[in-house]
């Protein structure tokens, strides 16, 4: 059984991670395809899209785990994420990479000893892998990502305002189970405190297992709970999108995107688009009577009209 310690001060500081965390989802993604398990649609076409550059991924990533934390921080900015990948500490890194290969036959390969040792290049071409299998697995794929993340985030919300954490953990997947004070899953023997960090909390479009823990390190990265969005996000070949293919791609992003009610520069984020871009896409969508727009003071919030819902449910990729 896996159980994580819950204090006061963790169930204050736990939440929702604010966007689906790009480097989060590549390693989820990587691990879906690692997986022996039924197949779905878009590993098919993820595998016939896995580029050679990622290959050193698979050094990292063994078909049942475990799989790398250092690899995927929760930054909800690309280019953050692979920078924090690039200072992860020389002592981390021995750390991971010694358990990640302690149950696999003969010596890992040199680039991994390299790696564990801090080398510069070896991390490069990590870093490399990372960005060949998100351009080629995951970014065709992030529209989708972001709309199901948000309305996976929509759901929960109402349970967590009737029942407080203990209902919403139990809703989040039923193999999660609240127990004096703690948070427990099977799994393999192993407990854990949070020391007054609380837990990120992220669904994943690309995750179908049971929930899992990723436990930090204590300093750069915090502790977060991953888990299978529900309903599952449609990850389907981007051209079978019917509702990119209407829009536009960074439209239809913006459009799924308000399924949760946003900010301009709350949308420009989740979106990766600038506030401006963001400020033009919701004009248009307004002019078509798929936003409405409010002011709340000095600022502005955007949202789905009842028009906008039915489209984004109608046309939902795949």
């Amino acid at each position: 059984m896996v159980r994580v310690n819950f204090t006061a001060d963790d169930l204050a500081r736990t939440r929702f991670s604010a966007a689906p965390p790009p480097l989060v989802e590549t390693g989820l993604a990587l691990a879906e395809l690692r997986r022996p398990r039924r197949p779905r649609p878009w590993l098919h076409q993820a595998r016939r899209a896995f580029p050679a550059t990622a290959r050193p991924l698979l050094d990292l990533a063994a078909p049942r785990g475990p799989w790398p934390v250092f690899t995927e921080p929760p930054a909800t900015d690309l280019n953050e994420a692979l920078d924090m990948v690039r200072a992860t500490p020389r002592w981390y890194l021995r750390s991971e990479l010694a358990g990640l290969w302690r149950d696999r036959p003969g010596r890992p390969p040199a680039w991994l000893q390299h790696l564990a040792d801090g080398d510069a290049e070896a991390l490069e071409v990590l870093v490399r892998a990372l960005v060949a299998f998100y351009d080629a697995v995951v970014a065709p794929r992030w529209d989708s990502v972001v709309s199901s993340f948000h309305r996976d985030v929509a759901r929960r919300m109402p349970v967590l305002a009737a029942g407080g954490h203990e209902a919403l953990f139990e809703n989040l997947d039923r193999r999660l189970r609240w127990r004096q004070d703690g948070l427990e899953r099977d799994g393999h023997d192993a407990e854990y405190d949070l020391g007054g960090t609380g837990l990120l909390l992220i669904p994943s479009a690309f995750w179908s297992g049971a929930p899992v823990f990723g436990i930090g390190d204590g300093i750069r990265l915090g502790h977060t709970l991953l888990y299978a969005a529900q309903p599952h996000g449609q990850l389907a070949d981007p051209a079978q999108d019917n509702l990119a293919g209407l829009l536009g791609p960074t439209r239809a992003a913006v459009l799924r995107a308000l399924a949760e009610p946003q900010g301009t520069v709350e949308l420009a984020d989740v979106v990766g688009i600038s506030p401006a871009s963001a400020s033009e896409h919701a004009k248009v969508l307004r002019d078509a009577n798929l936003v409405e727009t409010r002011r709340q003071g000095r600022s502005v919030r955007h949202s789905l009209t009842p028009l906008g819902r039915t489209m984004v449910g109608q046309l939902a990729a795949g």
